[in-house]
């Protein structure tokens, strides 16, 4: 797999230098989701894997490649959604988003160049919708809630990637916050057919 998507990603760097595109040209790469366990992959020191909202199935890798607009060197450590292509591509092609959309993500290009979180505050949901509200991931600056099974879990996501380290008895007023923020945002969307 990762052999076909180099070769595919070279194909295309490939055409974009012969046509002198590629200084011109903004190249994203990212993955769906962190590697499934079983199937030979490693997600360490993540914990789980595919279809987890622990970090072993909802932390992956993106690059931005755009030769004159992003430094080589830049690297970005905050929160990012693919819900936020859109609108971060229609700000960088000069479209307009009608103000009628309402969207779940946010032009994210300023504060991916000046390495600053575009969610101060804010928090990001991953929820898989099967056997009701039960597998949800909530990260929220420094924070990230779990809810696994009926079990709600916090941890201190920045010093404990691996989430070994349940703070929930020792910060409830954010974990309880974080949950009402889940609850609210889940009820703001229109449920899967099968939830």
């Amino acid at each position: 797999m990762v052999h076909a998507v180099d070769r595919g990603v070279g194909n295309v760097v490939q055409a974009l230098e012969e046509t002198d595109e590629l200084n011109d040209t903004l190249i994203v790469f990212l993955s769906d989701n962190g590697g499934k366990e079983g199937a030979g992959s490693n997600n360490t020191p993540l914990s789980k894997g595919k279809g987890s909202v622990l970090e072993g199935g909802i932390r992956v890798p993106m690059l931005f490649h755009w030769p004159n607009n992003v430094p080589a060197d830049n690297r970005f450590e905050h929160p990012v959604s693919a819900l936020d292509f859109y609108p971060t591509f229609a700000n960088l092609a000069g479209a307009t988003v009608p103000e009628t959309q309402q969207l779940d993500g946010k032009d994210i290009w300023d504060d991916f160049l000046a390495n600053r979180s575009s969610r101060k505050k804010q928090p990001v949901f991953a929820m898989r919708h099967y056997a009701s509200f039960s597998n949800v991931g909530i990260r929220q600056d420094q924070w990230k809630a779990c809810c696994v099974g009926k079990r709600w879990s916090l941890y201190h996501i920045v010093d404990d990637i691996a989430e070994q380290h349940d703070l929930s008895k020792s910060y409830p007023e954010v974990l309880e916050s974080m949950i009402s923020a889940a609850e609210k945002w889940s009820e703001s969307h229109i449920q899967p057919r099968w939830f």
